[in-house]
């Protein structure tokens, strides 16, 4: 059964996406006049480049037969650690640092209602990564960051907050980063959906327990 929220997250992917090399080149895709000419008050007449958007899916008249082919397309390149180290001096700087990942992480789900050492409960990492993380050791990776993030019901602005701590944003020409984008954005956080949602997308799971996937 198909949930009814993707259409949803169809629509959002159109308007959003942003890997403008991938959909240029799509059967079906029409490519935008993307210069403009306009006459100022003496006359005079200059161009000017539309903004990237011009590019969205959402703008084409085919959007729908466009991204079904994109979806057949997609596959999934961000695998990644859960984790990377610091090193010894950024460790020392980390620590006494008021933007640290652990002090922001740690707010972040304090206002949430949970601690951060609730989380390794849903999470799908070894114990002692975890616990180096919260130390301080390790930065989490960004599909960590994703899993945290829905793990603890975290909002879109909440998560792009832990991603630019860690050196990360999200970023719209990744299928990924654009699907996890809705998901925080709209509060969709049920587990069955998260899948169904990552799926459609040929994207893989997040690093978290088979019981919260």
């Amino acid at each position: 059964m198909k949930f009814e929220f993707i259409a949803d997250l169809d629509e959002y992917f159109c308007e959003k996406y942003a890997n403008y090399d991938q959909l240029c080149v799509m059967e079906g895709y029409r490519m935008p006049k993307m210069q403009e000419t306009r006459e100022d008050a003496f006359g005079r007449k200059y161009s000017y480049t539309l903004p990237a958007d011009t590019m969205s899916l959402s703008k084409q008249e085919k959007k729908a037969e466009i991204l079904a082919a994109l979806k057949e397309k997609l596959t999934d390149k961000n695998f990644s650690f859960s984790f990377r180290p610091l090193r010894f001096f950024a460790r020392i700087s980390d620590a006494f640092s008021k933007q640290s990942f652990k002090k922001i992480f740690a707010e972040i789900a304090r206002q949430h209602g949970m601690s951060p050492a609730q989380f390794i409960e849903g999470l799908d990492i070894e114990p002692i990564v975890w616990k180096k993380i919260l130390r301080g050791k390790f930065y989490p990776s960004k599909n960590l960051i994703f899993a945290i993030a829905v793990y603890g019901h975290f909002n879109y602005r909440d998560t792009k907050t832990l991603l630019q701590v860690c050196g990360y944003d999200f970023d719209f020409s990744s299928a990924r980063d654009v699907v996890l984008s809705y998901l925080l954005s709209r509060g969709v956080f049920n587990s069955a959906m998260v899948a169904a949602a990552l799926e459609e997308y040929k994207l893989l799971p997040l690093m978290l327990k088979t019981e919260n996937n």
